[in-house]
């Protein structure tokens, strides 16, 4: 590459470069979220705040809380095909494929369609979060980035992941979050290697972000989103031992809760894939459908209900509870416990029972009729709704509990189970609250919920879409998985034997007779000397005239070692790697001369499958 040797005269090996252009990526993506962030907020305030004292939104024109979503898949539809001309924009899923096949090839326009569509989506209504978005712009920059500086295609995967770290840290202002998300979800990886940029990038994001935001407002500060009062956080109780079944339960029921995401998205998304109607319509049709439900929650719960214009005051939220990302919704659900006080329990009991219900449905709809938007914010709204209900289900049975408390480890607890990053989840609940009393119970309910979910259905939100693209998804225990073989589980073939002071020529027979190429050397005393591989054997036969006059010895190789029957495959397929043959002799120790058989590369690939499969 022209630019690393550029850099290698200045002194820079390439691995160096990785940190400055993680350092741009993260400056980079950092004011791209500003954007994304303030562009989400105008469409919304102009469209619902605005239009909501004019039109009566809830009241005699509610029937525009139908219009303004469909509008909103409308306008994204026109926008992808006239405006970008593409098909299907960007995806969380196609980064992590990017990712493991090693390609990084992600257009940098990428960044630009999904802050405009994905703007449109949230800021219209549609029951879609930012996070998600921000992950692939963060992408597509740090594509950008690489071709500009013409990084080597090795390294693009992992310039990938600094661009979703940056994302991740500005738009939550989560950078450790970020972090873990990246290395646990989309790179898989937590090698020193990658380490490194990721954190820094992740780093410059969050501080490129403050700063932007401090020039734009200085009153108001960027903080935690969901950060607690310092009373409110002294008033929490500690996890005790009597609590802890409490939490269990609630990791079984936000497991289930997950679960039931990921199986209707993608059932959602099969349905309108398979409708007779023009792909270009069906966001709109979602809109539409989802504004229908908005209607049905308006009525039930404001007019009938409650008898007030809006459940949830305008002041509050002007959208309906479940509509865009719900961040204020989740912000008096996880901090107001006035909340679970001001009307009857029943009430309340039955209106989270239903924006939880509803948050599902929505979701599907907007993102499954092609909507753009992230999975994170309605995973953290239906953690915080069933959360809330389960406190005060423990309430009804006389339990002195909080339920904003139950609210707040249900954010963690649904998102893990969501897209089986328990770590991550962790991680982001503490920064996104600030509130480390919930670490202890946030733990227990995550590795719970995702447990439940692995059970229950095995693939993560993004693994399925994987799997169904014939995209095989490893895990961090692969490694460790291939270490706990040894070669004596896997099946021996049969050694085909030589000797050093043999002609070539009876090489040439066996290949003959059997079809095979490889072929272990051994001494007088049955001790292993070397190999003779099928490489070989045909460099040779390009000189026919010295055929006759060559010896096994002249062509075996003697660095080929023999492996005992206790290695664990992981050190073997490095074995593989290093010698670049496809069958290694077995012997009954390291030291050991005598060989039982020999161990092929497709055998211990077949055991390693099998294993995947057991161990899925």
């Amino acid at each position: 590459m022209a630019f690393g040797r550029g850099m290698g005269r200045l002194g820079l090996r390439e691995d160096s470069f990785l940190l400055l252009a993680a350092v741009l990526i993260g400056v980079v993506t950092a004011a791209a979220a500003v954007g994304f962030h303030q562009l989400i907020d105008f469409i919304r305030d102009h469209l619902y705040r605005g239009l909501g004292p004019r039109v009566s939104l809830y009241g005699k024109g509610i029937v525009v809380l139908v219009v303004l979503p469909a509008a909103g898949g409308l306008a994204v539809s026109l926008v992808s095909r006239y405006v970008f001309r593409i098909r299907q924009g960007l995806s969380v899923v196609d980064v992590i494929e990017s990712v493991i096949r090693s390609r990084g090839q992600i257009s940098p326009v990428s960044a630009a369609e999904k802050i405009l569509t994905s703007a449109i989506t949230i800021g219209s209504g549609g029951s879609a979060g930012a996070e998600g978005p921000i992950v692939q712009i963060g992408a597509g920059i740090a594509a950008g980035v690489g071709q500009l500086f013409r990084i080597a295609r090795e390294h693009m995967p992992l310039l990938i992941g600094c661009g979703s770290a940056a994302g991740i840290s500005a738009i939550f202002n989560a950078p450790i979050g970020g972090v873990l998300f990246t290395l646990e979800v989309i790179l898989l990886d937590f090698s020193v290697r990658t380490f490194g940029p990721v954190v820094l990038a992740s780093v410059m994001a969050n501080v490129t972000t403050k700063t932007i935001f401090g020039w734009l407002d200085p009153a108001h500060p960027y903080g935690a989103i969901f950060a607690l009062g310092q009373q409110e956080v002294l008033s929490q109780a500690e996890l005790s031992l009597s609590h802890v079944g409490n939490f269990v339960v609630l990791g079984v029921m936000c497991g289930l809760v997950g679960v039931g995401l990921t199986r209707l998205m993608y059932f959602a998304e099969e349905r309108f894939a398979k409708l007779k109607l023009a792909k270009f319509w069906r966001p709109a049709l979602g809109g539409a459908m989802l504004g229908l439900l908005g209607v049905i929650y308006v009525v039930m719960f404001g007019w009938w209900l409650l008898d007030r214009p809006k459940p949830v005051d305008f002041a509050v939220y002007p959208l309906p509870a479940f509509f865009s990302d719900g961040y204020p919704i989740i912000r008096q659900l996880v901090s107001d416990s006035s909340f679970y006080r001001g009307n009857a329990k029943q009430h309340v009991m039955l209106l989270l029972a239903f924006l939880c219900l509803a948050k599902i449905v929505g979701t599907c709809l907007t993102l499954g009729s092609g909507g753009s938007g992230g999975i994170i914010a309605p995973s953290l709204f239906l953690g915080a709704t069933a959360g809330g209900f389960l406190g005060m289900i423990l309430r009804i049975f006389g339990l002195e509990v909080q339920p904003n408390a139950y609210a707040l480890v249900g954010m963690g607890a649904v998102l893990a189970a969501v897209v089986h990053a328990p770590l991550a989840s962790i991680l982001i609940l503490l920064e996104l609250t600030q509130d480390h009393k919930i670490i202890l119970p946030a733990m227990l309910a995550t590795v719970i919920a995702t447990g439940v979910a692995r059970l229950i259905f095995r693939d993560s939100i993004y693994t399925l879409s994987l799997r169904l693209r014939g995209v095989r998804v490893g895990t961090l225990s692969d490694l460790s998985l291939l270490r706990r073989l040894t070669v004596e589980q896997v099946p021996l073939e049969p050694a085909m034997v030589v000797r050093p002071d043999d002609p070539f020529q009876a090489i040439l027979d066996l290949c003959d007779r059997t079809g095979r190429n490889e072929y272990v050397v051994i001494d007088g005393k049955q001790r292993y000397v070397g190999m003779v591989v099928g490489e070989d054997i045909q460099t040779a036969l390009l000189q026919r005239e010295a055929v006759p006059l060559l010896l096994v010895r002249d062509l075996m190789r003697a660095s080929v070692p023999a492996v005992p029957t206790g290695e664990d495959l992981a050190s073997v397929l490095d074995v593989f790697a290093t010698c670049n043959v496809d069958h290694l002799p077995v012997s009954t120790s390291r030291n050991s001369g005598n060989v039982l058989g020999v161990i092929s590369r497709s055998a211990l690939m077949k055991r390693y499958q099998k294993a995947l499969e057991e161990n899925t």
